[in-house]
């Protein structure tokens, strides 16, 4: 196996910022599919609350019937789109830790300090 020419010390840097805004994409990409979740429950939440109190008030009981279904369903879609992003940016933090664990371009020290 052979070895990998040697970088001069200054592109040890510029490897290191691509790889840290790298991370900090897949941290935004996971932090938004957080989020998108925690938003899709608060909506739903909201959504049933609403149709409930024009279900009370109008004594109609499929009003309330159909503000769990609408509920069921904004929460179902956001939900999983949620976390469909989050597996995302997860996918792409495993890819990087990959990426940076094999790079020979990095001593152990930098790839360490990345990868945390």
């Amino acid at each position: 196996m052979g070895s990998a020419p040697a970088m001069p010390k200054s592109n040890f840097g510029r490897l290191s910022d691509r790889y840290r805004d790298a991370y900090s994409i897949a941290a935004g990409t996971v932090r938004f599919g957080n989020l998108l979740k925690r938003a899709s429950l608060i909506l739903a939440g909201a959504v049933f609350a609403l149709f409930v109190l024009v279900g009370i008030v109008k004594s109609e009981y499929s009003d309330i019937f159909g503000g769990l279904f609408v509920g069921v369903t904004i929460l179902v879609v956001g939900y999983f789109s949620g976390m469909l992003w989050a597996v995302l940016g997860q996918f792409m933090k495993a890819m990087l830790d990959i990426a940076v664990n094999t790079s020979p371009h990095l001593p152990d020290s930098e790839k360490l300090s990345m990868m945390l």
